[in-house]
Order: C-alpha cells, then sequence, then structure tokens
C-alpha cells in the first residue's frame, strides 16, 4: 500500500457555511444554552437565587468556579475545598484566562460562561472540518456533522434505562466547556498535523512545524484525556502508514515534536498527582468502575456500520486516524480504569466524530446508496439517530437543576447574603458548613471550607458530610459540637437557613461576634491554636 497524500483545497470556502451548516451552528448553539436558560428563568420567573452554575453536576462547576477564584488571586490554583494549607500549583490556561478577568472585577461564573461560545463554535468547525476531509458527497458530510454533533443512544446505565450524556457532545456545553474545548483543540491538532506531514512529503516545506506541537499542548492543558489520545492516535496511525508502506521515508521530526509537546503536560498532571496530596486523593476519589456494555450498547448504532468500514485499507492519513480512534479510546479506558489514571468514561469524550465518518463509509459500502428514495431514508436515519436522545437529555436536564433541598443551584437570598459578608470580611479563616453549602463556598467567598466536594474535601469526604450534618441538624451534644469545631480549626461557621435550631448558646464559649442574615447566620469564632486531634486538618492528620 503507498500513502497517498490527501488534496488539501477549498481553503477559501473552508471558514463560509451554506445554510444547512448555519441551521446547524444554530441548533448546537440553542442546545449550549438550554441549562443556562432553564437557570435564567428560575431567576426571573420566581426571584431565585442562583450561584452561577451550568450543568447537571453542581460540583464539577463549583470546582472549576473555586479555581477561577483562587487563581485571580495568584495566578496558579489551589484546592479550597479542605481547611488545611493546600499549595497553589495547579495551573490550567482557561483558568489562568478566567482568572485573570475575575480580578479584573468580573464575576468567576461569568468569566467561565465566556468559554462557552468559544467551545461551542470551535466544536462545530472541527466536526464540519473532519466531515469534510473525510467523506466527498455533500449529503455524506451534512449527514456526518449532524451526527457527530447529536447522535445519541440509549442504554442501560447503572441498570437504568437513559442515555450516556459523556457521548453527546451538547451535554459538555453544560458546564464541562474546557473539555469541549479541548476535544475541538485536538480535531485542530489533526488537521495541522495532517498539514505539516502533507508539506513534509512534497518538500514543500523543510522547517519546523509547530502548530500541531502548540495545538496539541493546548488539548492536554485544557483536559488531559485528548492529550493521551492525541498522541496514542498519533503513534497508532504513524505506525500503521509506515507498516502499509516499508520503503517510505521515516520521518520522526514532525511526530516528535507533537508527541513530546503534547505530552509535557501529562507529565506535568502526572508529577501533581505524586507531590501533592489534594491531587493523589483525588484521583483515588475519581476512581470508579463503568461497564464497557454500557457504553458499546450506547454507540452501537453507529458502530455497526462502521465495523464494515474497516474493510477497507485507508491510504493517507486522516482516514487511518479515523479507524485508530475508537481502538485508542478502548485503550484508554482500561488504562483509566487503573491506577496510572480515572474516570475512564472520558475516553470516549467526542467518539462520534469517527464513528460518524466509519457509519457513513460502511452503510456506503454495503450498497445503501442505491435503494429507492435514499435521501428520504437518510434523513429518516439521522433524525431516529439524534432527535429522541436529545430530547431525552432536554429533559433529564429539566428535572435534574430544578430547585430541590440540599441543592446549592439555587440558594435563599439570606444565604446569599451571608456567603457575601464572608466575601466582604477581612478576617481570614475557613468556613464551616452544612455540605450542601459548603460547595458553594470557596467559589462565592475564596475562603476554605471543611467539606463541600467529594473528590477535594479528601480524606473522609463522607465522613465529614456526615459530621456537618449532625451538627447542623442539632444532633450532637453542646460538648461535642464545640470539641468538633475545636478540633477542626475553622474560623467561620456558617449556619443555612436549613438550621433547625439557634447555636448562638452552643458556640458562645468560641465564638468572637455574631452577625444574622435573616435565616443565614455567620458565627466568628476566637483565633484558636493550630487544630490537634482526629479531625484536625493539619499534618500528621490530613493523610
Amino acid at each position: 500500500m503507498v500513502e497517498r497524500p490527501p488534496v488539501l483545497g477549498r481553503a477559501p470556502a473552508r471558514w463560509r457555511l451554506d445554510r444547512f451548516e448555519l441551521a446547524i451552528l444554530a441548533v448546537f448553539a440553542a442546545l449550549s444554552v438550554w441549562v443556562l436558560a432553564l437557570d435564567l428563568y428560575q431567576v426571573a420567573a420566581h426571584g431565585l437565587v442562583w450561584t452561577g452554575t451550568d450543568g447537571f453536576y453542581l460540583v464539577d462547576q463549583m470546582q472549576y468556579l473555586s479555581w477561577i477564584r483562587d487563581a485571580a488571586h495568584q495566578v496558579l490554583a489551589s484546592n479550597l475545598f479542605v481547611l488545611r494549607h493546600t499549595p497553589a500549583d495547579y495551573f490550567q490556561p482557561a483558568v489562568v484566562v478566567s482568572g485573570g478577568l475575575s480580578a479584573l472585577g468580573i464575576a468567576p461564573w461569568l468569566t467561565l460562561l465566556l468559554w462557552k461560545p468559544v467551545a461551542v463554535i470551535a466544536a462545530f468547525y472541527g466536526v464540519r472540518e473532519y466531515a469534510r476531509r473525510s467523506l466527498e458527497a455533500v449529503w455524506a458530510c451534512r449527514a456526518a456533522l449532524v451526527l457527530g454533533l447529536f447522535f445519541g443512544s440509549f442504554t442501560i446505565i447503572y441498570g437504568s434505562f437513559g442515555v450516556l450524556g459523556d457521548l453527546f457532545p451538547a451535554f459538555l456545553s453544560w458546564g464541562y466547556t474546557f473539555g469541549l474545548l479541548a476535544l475541538a483543540v485536538m480535531l485542530f491538532a489533526l488537521f495541522a498535523y495532517e498539514r505539516a506531514r502533507v508539506r513534509a512529503m512534497t518538500g514543500a516545506v523543510r522547517g519546523i512545524a509547530w502548530a500541531p506541537a502548540l495545538l496539541g499542548a493546548l488539548a492536554s492543558s485544557l483536559h488531559p484525556w485528548q492529550g493521551e489520545l492525541l498522541i496514542m492516535v498519533l503513534v497508532g496511525s504513524e505506525l500503521t502508514l509506515w507498516q502499509g508502506d516499508r520503503r517510505a521515508p521515516r520521518r520522526l521530526k514532525l511526530p516528535a515534536l507533537t508527541v513530546i509537546a503534547t505530552g509535557i503536560p501529562l507529565l506535568y498532571y502526572a508529577v501533581l498527582g505524586h507531590v501533592d496530596l489534594s491531587w493523589q486523593l483525588a484521583r483515588v476519589a475519581s476512581k470508579h468502575a463503568f461497564s464497557i456494555l454500557t457504553i458499546l450498547l450506547a454507540v452501537a448504532p453507529l458502530l455497526l456500520p462502521a465495523l464494515v468500514a474497516y474493510r477497507r485499507r485507508p491510504r493517507s492519513f486522516l482516514p487511518v486516524v479515523t479507524r485508530v480512534w475508537p481502538i485508542v479510546a478502548v485503550v484508554i479506558y482500561l488504562l483509566s480504569a487503573t491506577d496510572v489514571s480515572a474516570t475512564p468514561l472520558h475516553a470516549f469524550e467526542g467518539i462520534t466524530v469517527p464513528l460518524s465518518i466509519l457509519a457513513i463509509e460502511g452503510l456506503q459500502r454495503l450498497g445503501v446508496g442505491r435503494l429507492p428514495a435514499k435521501r428520504a431514508l437518510a434523513v429518516l436515519a439521522v433524525a431516529v439517530a439524534t432527535i429522541p436522545a436529545t430530547a431525552w437529555e432536554l429533559r433529564s436536564a429539566k428535572q435534574l437543576i430544578a430547585p430541590s433541598p440540599g441543592n446549592a443551584n439555587f440558594i435563599a437570598r439570606d444565604e446569599q447574603r451571608a456567603l457575601q459578608y464572608l466575601a466582604d470580611t477581612r478576617q481570614s479563616g475557613g468556613v464551616l458548613t452544612r455540605f450542601y453549602l459548603g460547595t458553594v463556598v470557596p467559589a462565592e467567598t475564596g475562603r476554605r471550607t471543611f467539606v463541600g466536594d467529594c473528590l477535594w474535601s479528601q480524606p473522609n469526604c463522607s465522613a465529614r458530610a456526615q459530621l456537618a450534618q449532625l451538627l447542623f441538624d442539632g444532633s450532637l451534644s453542646p460538648e461535642v459540637t464545640r470539641t468538633f469545631v475545636t478540633q477542626i480549626g475553622a474560623r467561620f461557621v456558617l449556619a443555612d437557613c436549613q438550621t433547625p435550631a439557634d447555636m448562638t448558646s452552643v458556640l458562645a464559649p468560641l465564638t468572637q461576634s455574631v452577625h444574622r442574615f435573616g435565616c443565614a447566620t455567620v458565627y466568628m469564632l476566637h483565633s484558636l491554636s493550630p487544630p490537634s486531634g482526629p479531625l484536625a486538618e493539619s499534618p500528621p492528620n490530613a493523610a
């Protein structure tokens, strides 16, 4: 097999969209703001206080916002979900930019939301360009674009019927814009690599191509799973092409530079996981099992026709990448289940992009294009593969983000006033409060919290949450309550609007001042000596 360089034409029209593409971009953009629109509706219709989240899972959004709040003061972010000191050693380029904007006076939640249009537009153009480079027929490109962005299929998730959101690109736009942006950057890194590779083959350019390396490094920094994917896809694709044409010269400069640059942020993350206790504990806490059968069932409508496309041996770079990508995703999934990594489902983010291309190629090889009314059948098939799952996700989002007790997506106005006091007061110190309000304390105040995110409030997050719940429910005796507060070393105790009893008399021996905000109260404690005992947030108890 002799490798054929692809034709890289149509550059003048690359950024111009036809009416169909404009409509798809509009739909993708509309879906991306669905959760945001639901939140704003609650604010406008019911006067609720919104904490600035934009996704299914509040703790993840508040994790990003806490990093941004911290980066606004010191560029690098630390873990604010524990009371003990943690090093400011986390660098993430989008967080740094948002932190800079926040330092200028823009609210952290808004600086995070500003990435949404960037990620949505970049992902749209990335998928569109991938389809155009992979398929020739206009309607095939359009089908691949729609499937790549909107494909969803039902599966069984931990015994329940549903849609696997991580495989649904619009889901990533609901608060996980860094992951969506990293996927788009990875796609553009592949395009830049292909262009540089072709030019090297034809002798058009003899210098160093920096674009693939820089884009790869950016993708790794934003979301390391995309960096891992890019490295393994490039290595696998080059080995496949070299194996197919043993006479071809082995050009190592471009792949070596791209792999090394993409790998540097991954090395940084690996070092961070070994030298920073918070990252060590978070990696362990994030480990979970996820059935590969659930994933295979979710992608089966694309995977089955895609398998037919593997019968054709590709002769150029991007078609090889398209075939290597799903295999690499499985490898990363398996690695993520080991001590090397975590969160295995992230390995399949963006998998609809190559599978949609392969599925269309497989159907073409099966002769589906010769059927009568082929265009109507294609439209029907694409509609079935996208609309039901999309409707399910929209309905699920509406149910999950609805205001409910213990969900800090919306909080009481008095609780907001208490948080504002904690943000404004010059007295230093961390906060003890119930779990649900502790989730928002770092993002809203810039202060540390005893518990609030079970990836980062480690070790023993569940025990922390239960103890805090018992304390604010009034289930602990006054002596135990005071011992608890003394040992953990918090400077402030924030009683939320669900606290049934006045804690003033219980905390009186420890209290310096009391600040009431309707149903919420902030107790400022005396500056205590360094905490000690089994609940202490100081070495060696923290470990």
